[in-house]
């Protein structure tokens, strides 16, 4: 099925029907913005390339996800610096909020006052970025207890409680990671359901109950190429109604590897060449990018057995309808 690889410097001038939105994209990131991989720099920084490679590919709206404080400053001067730069059809925004494994940095050695002025910050930085449009959720925020070392279960569900208050006082959605949390996520979104209006529970691979739970929530699941690693990912894409999916890439991570049950289902292809011998206008191997979403809707229309048009049309009014926006 897969067709011939494609230089991404030829695909990117190819004309496309297809629109996407990516909602979660690490474009902060260092091998974005700096062009370092482990500390050492490979080549000169390609974020404006990246960004042209994913318009060109259709995307129309993409969010630059944030995982603390810093990066929440960081991603609303960095989104209306380029708003002022950027020449493609893709405009960009951003979230605010702390991932789960950086929430220690809420605690400031248990001082209340301090805690209580970080997430003030927070609440201040979501209002100003809402002033212009360019911040478009909150988060990430959440529980992932594969990562313990970095944060303890505890102070992760003590911070994710306290940041819905940036969803009860902006009423943006809210932009929700879980990893093997059982249903502890799903619970506290219960216990607080007057303090959110939306939300994504992006990167899914859980199983196909708990989807359903959060689905009678009424929020959206976002797929990425970690949520379709598996034949048991496979299995639970193909329970989700098409008009509650969202598209994400979540680059420079989750691309649709070799090895993934759901790569057969790939159909356009990219040349790549490693950091080391860098070329401009080609991808960079083994690092995600924005412009790899279509990966992701290749792989849900061959999962579902529907046309990979209809995943890009339906998928793309979703997003538009999730974060109401008009085109």
């Amino acid at each position: 099925r897969s067709a011939e690889p494609l230089a991404a410097r030829t695909t990117a001038t190819m004309p496309t029907a297809n629109r996407f939105v990516d909602i979660g994209a690490n474009l902060l990131d260092e091998r974005f913005t700096e062009g370092s991989y482990r500390g050492k720099v490979r080549h000169e920084p390609d974020f404006e390339d990246v960004i042209k490679r994913a318009s060109d590919m259709g995307m129309r709206h993409m969010i630059l996800t944030v995982g603390t404080l810093a990066e929440s400053h960081q991603a609303v001067e960095k989104v209306r610096e380029l708003r002022t730069t950027n020449a493609t059809d893709c405009q960009l925004y951003c979230t605010v909020g702390v991932h789960p494994t950086r929430c220690m940095e809420f605690e400031h050695e248990g001082d209340l006052q301090r805690q209580e002025d970080h997430l003030e910050e927070l609440i201040r930085i979501a209002r100003d970025g809402m002033t212009d449009g360019t911040v478009a959720a909150v988060g990430e925020m959440g529980l992932d207890y594969d990562r313990l070392e970095f944060c303890p279960k505890q102070v992760q569900r003590k911070h994710f409680v306290s940041q819905l208050r940036l969803a009860s006082e902006t009423s943006l959605p809210l932009f929700l990671h879980n990893r093997n949390v059982g249903t502890e996520l799903y619970d506290l979104l219960v216990e607080h359901r007057d303090m959110w209006k939306s939300g994504v529970v992006h990167s899914f691979d859980g199983p196909a109950d708990l989807a359903l739970k959060f689905l009678d929530l009424g929020l959206y699941i976002g797929l990425n190429g970690c949520s379709l690693k598996t034949q048991e990912n496979l299995e639970v894409v193909k329970t989700l109604p098409l008009d509650r999916i969202l598209l994400e890439t979540d680059c420079p991570y989750c691309d649709v590897k070799r090895t993934h049950a759901g790569f057969p289902f790939v159909q356009t292809h990219f040349e790549s060449k490693q950091e080391k011998k860098f070329q401009k206008g080609f991808q960079v191997k083994g690092r995600n990018e924005p412009c790899n979403i279509i990966h992701v809707a290749e792989v849900v229309a061959g999962t579902k057995s529907i046309p990979v048009k209809e995943v890009v049309q339906e998928c793309y009014a979703n997003s538009l309808r999730f974060y109401g926006w008009s085109g």
